[in-house]
């Protein structure tokens, strides 16, 4: 009897806990870490749920990937837990899904044998409900404090176990990236899975190397997806590294190694996605001697040459799909059902013509046509005709086509600079430039043109290839002449011979990867239109390879996020006026201060100045009401932060290794609700620490914090008395023992 088809999941992890004991504390407190390291996590936050899990309910965990469950001391106590636990169970067994127990508070002996307040619980139980439930709510919590997860006893601080928990779920979630589902990968896929099973003889002891071979979009990831999916489980470990070629380009090679190494044990299937070098596929695998026996590397390439070389044992290539999965496909896409609606047959099969049976051209073709009219479809075909470049290429420009303009420039800006980037972050940068992120990521999700994984943004390449060359074709010879610059080369040459214009939009570049290139001061003066500008360090170690030989004179006052790594100057250009920055980033910079008197600036919110060794001053705090975090670490020549007027914003305030650091000056009423974290470790010269408050939370929070540390104080300083209270009389403590006073949910 065959396995079950996995119902498709559409969250990583679903939260089970009983909400009186731990929502508002511990549950709360993962959740927002999960989110952070963008898990996209199911949590029922209802606060009545009564005594039986709903429909809903229960679909939403047969589509969560992974179950964590707090045990705390009262979960037994809820009918309603210990029927989620039950479901839970069942999916496991059904479809080999992960749970991830954690005692909060609770003995793990407790919850396995029902002793303690889960034996009180199931007395009141038995009360209530038949012997048969009941056992089986019993085995359940036997089963599942049998599985290995997280205790918290002898944890001191709550903060570190939940960041902890996260990062390992996301560590588990990488090595099983397959928890979103794509229906129309299934279309065809058997025929591929079986085929490639007879070449792989898992039966045999050797080590094999099997090879994947096709063109762009041809589904080659996701045929090596579902023989991941199907086979996974007949080996002692298993591991899928997608897209490595960009994942090099990205961390390096020893990056992508430390992500999978680890998990291989005994007989091993590793799968290596997106493979375009033959020395680089080499030092990935190694020899089939670092294997053990029975072991299976698959790897996916566009470049049959590097299967060869690495003397891959059977090379499968992926053909076009036949004429009827073609259309079954688009049909999928264009009417969302498995064939065309009666008078648009014919059109459909013109349409096929050009995606020529490869599954994305025919994906974002029928997601361009969906809705539109017979008319709309003929003039659609009319525009593939004429489209100069090949037949593919113009398919998938067909759908950039018909976005407005607006939708256009976040497509390109996404494809040019954030591709595999955290969608959250790339939407505040999106929206503080003027456009509309929400909506328009949204448009470009449902044309097929980008889609979100665990957070991240992902373009398939024929499509992020795609949007590279619409900009280079804006002005082919003259890179200087076009809206975006991300190509190390480009860059170079618009820098060295000043030919940058007013068509320049964002500039992204490594100055790793350059030769010296010497400014000249005017080198800005012509991009009036410049709102990014990022040069950037990939490496620490080495220094900037960006000069200017006099003072440069200008920035463009356009710039909404200017980021430049180790900066030369003593301060930012006279003329220049930053009022529409929304971040400044200049770290290690040769900054004395940035610019002379006070600036207002309303729209920043980060200032990033961090280990500028020179900075003397930085301006009054009170220009930039909306700053949410400030980060002047291994200032070492920093003496005083001040601010004159209310932060109502401000979240972090960075100042560790200041060691010259002697006062540090806020006003009455500056802590805010949002205020999180001051981080003063290692400011040894602190003499003055003045941040008068009304706000008596934040007293509490460091009594808290000094108790933890094991630092004696007088009843002067009792919580119900700071708030009248010098805070100078904390200096010591702050000086001295590397605190972090985290404010977070003890403000009031």
């Amino acid at each position: 009897m065959s396995p079950p088809t996995p119902t498709p999941t559409l969250h990583d992890v679903f939260l089970s806990f009983r909400g009186e004991d731990t929502r508002n504390g511990f549950t709360g407190h993962l959740y927002a870490a999960l989110c952070r390291e963008n898990i996209n996590t199911f949590i029922d936050d209802r606060l009545n749920r009564g005594d039986h899990i709903s429909d809903s309910l229960r679909k939403a965990i047969e589509e969560s990937a992974i179950y964590v469950i707090v045990f705390s001391e009262h979960y037994a106590y809820s009918t309603w837990c210990l029927d989620e636990l039950t479901q839970i169970l069942e999916c496991k067994e059904k479809f080999g899904r992960l749970v991830i127990p954690i005692f909060y508070k609770v003995d793990p002996s407790n919850v396995r044998h029902q002793r303690g307040s889960y034996a009180d619980a199931f007395v009141k139980h038995e009360k209530r409900f038949k012997e048969e439930l009941i056992l089986k709510w019993k085995a359940a919590l036997t089963q599942v404090a049998g599985f290995s997860g997280w205790d918290s006893k002898n944890r001191h601080f709550e903060y570190l176990l939940v960041e902890e928990i996260a990062k390992d779920i996301r560590r588990k979630l990488y090595r099983s990236p397959f928890t979103l589902s794509d229906c129309q990968g299934q279309i065809g896929i058997h025929k591929h899975v079986a085929q490639i099973k007879s070449i792989l003889h898992v039966e045999a002891t050797d080590v094999r190397i099997i090879g994947i071979w096709g063109i762009g979009g041809i589904g080659k990831t996701t045929i090596a997806s579902a023989v991941y999916k199907n086979l996974a489980p007949q080996f002692s470990s298993s591991s899928f590294v997608e897209k490595v070629h960009e994942e090099i380009e990205r961390f390096g090679i020893r990056h992508v190694k430390s992500n999978y190494l680890s998990e291989l044990r005994a007989k091993a299937l590793l799968i290596l996605d997106d493979v375009n070098n033959s020395g680089q596929l080499k030092d990935l695998i190694g020899g089939r001697d670092a294997f053990d026996q029975g072991s299976r590397i698959i790897v996916t390439s566009r470049d049959m040459q590097v299967l060869k070389n690495v003397d891959a044992d059977e090379i499968y290539e992926v053909d076009e799909m036949s004429f009827q999965e073609s259309l079954q496909l688009f049909s999928f896409h264009a009417f969302k059902q498995n064939y065309p609606i009666g008078a648009y047959m014919g059109l459909s099969e013109k349409v096929l013509n050009y995606a020529k049976g490869i599954p994305l051209a025919l994906k974002v073709l029928g997601l361009s046509l969906q809705n539109r009219t017979e008319e709309e479809w003929e003039s659609a075909l009319g525009k593939l005709k004429k489209q100069p470049e090949g037949e593919i290429f113009g398919a998938l420009k067909l759908s950039y086509d018909r976005l407005d303009d607006e939708e256009k420039d976040i497509f390109l800006e996404i494809a040019c600079f954030y591709r595999g980037h955290d969608m959250n972050t790339v939407k505040q940068i999106l929206d503080s430039c003027g456009f509309s992120a929400t909506i328009g990521m949204r448009v470009l999700i449902d044309r097929g043109l980008i889609s979100i994984l665990k957070g991240e943004i992902v373009l398939h390449d024929l499509i992020h290839e795609m949007g590279l060359e619409i900009v280079r074709q804006q002005c082919v010879n003259d890179p200087g002449k076009r809206s975006r610059l991300w190509k190390h080369e480009d860059v170079y040459h618009v820098l060295r011979k000043n030919k940058g214009t007013d068509s320049v939009q964002c500039i992204f570049l490594d100055m790793c990867r350059i030769k010296e290139v010497q400014l000249n001061p005017q080198t800005f003066k012509m991009m009036h239109n410049l709102r990014l500008l990022q040069f950037y360090k990939s490496s620490k170690n080495q220094g900037s390879n960006v000069y200017i030989p006099s003072f440069l004179l200008s920035l463009p006052d356009d710039l909404r996020f200017l980021r430049w790594d180790a900066f030369p100057q003593r301060s930012l250009p006279l003329d220049f006026s930053p009022e529409n920055l929304v971040q400044l980033d200049m770290r290690d910079s040769q900054l004395e201060q940035l610019w002379e008197g006070d600036q207002h600036l309303p729209n920043l919110k980060k200032l990033d100045l961090s280990g500028s060794r020179k900075l003397i001053r930085i301006p009054d705090l009170s220009g930039c009401p909306n700053i949410e975090e400030v980060i002047l670490s291994e200032c070492k020549e920093l003496v005083q932060v001040y601010s004159s007027g209310f932060l109502s914003r401000l979240k972090c305030l960075w100042l560790n290794g200041c060691v010259e650091l002697r006062s540090l000056i806020i006003p009455s009423n500056i802590l805010s609700r949002s205020l999180g974290l001051i981080v003063l470790y290692n400011c040894c010269n602190l003499k003055m620490f003045s941040v008068s408050s009304t706000n008596t939370g934040f007293y509490h929070m460091v009594a808290h914090v000094l108790e933890h540390e094991g630092i004696a104080y007088t009843e002067t300083f009792c919580p119900g008395n700071w708030h009248s209270a010098s805070t100078n009389n904390l200096v010591p403590y702050l000086r001295n023992s590397h605190i972090l006073l985290t404010l977070l949910s003890l403000m009031s």
